[in-house]
């Protein structure tokens, strides 16, 4: 995996969070959903397998953005296992967001929270195709563009 449940947390979070509400099969779909696409599969596969030699790519452009991937697939789950949470670690209550607050968010005010994480995973990806498409990575091609009966597809 590219980011491990920590990163997520200190990049896609203000609150800490108990790190087992995230689970690293839901950053592989993340992973494989949103990243896999934009590096295209041999750069993915090139990072995966060498990731010292991405390191530039990887830390300020890929963990951004699938921090906020992996937050937003989580929002929904993490809300209510907040709500419903008891802390097997007493010590740790006091840093993890307050379960009472969750169960007052509104479903308008879910929804517009979800649209916002989106918003900002998909800004970070926009950041990412932009520095994939200066760096001209060698394993990456870039998607086609095609109009097909007025519809754009991308291959």
């Amino acid at each position: 995996m590219l980011i491990t449940v920590r990163e997520v947390i200190e990049l896609a979070y203000i609150t800490l969070i108990d790190d087992n509400l995230i689970k690293e099969e839901i950053i592989d779909a993340a992973e494989k959903t949103y990243i896999k696409p934009v590096l295209t599969t041999d750069l993915y596969n090139g990072v995966i397998s060498n990731p010292a030699s991405y390191t530039a790519l990887i830390d300020p452009y890929i963990k951004p953005c699938l921090a906020f991937y992996v937050k937003y697939l989580i929002y929904s789950q993490q809300l209510f296992e907040t709500a419903e949470y008891s802390s097997p670690d007493p010590t740790k209550g006091p840093e993890l967001l307050d379960p009472s607050n969750a169960a007052l968010i509104t479903n308008d005010v879910h929804q517009s929270i979800i649209k916002d994480i989106l918003f900002i995973a998909r800004q970070k990806e926009k950041t990412l195709i932009e520095y994939l498409d200066k760096q001209a990575f060698e394993l990456r091609q870039a998607p086609t563009i095609k109009r097909i009966s007025g519809i754009i597809i991308k291959s």
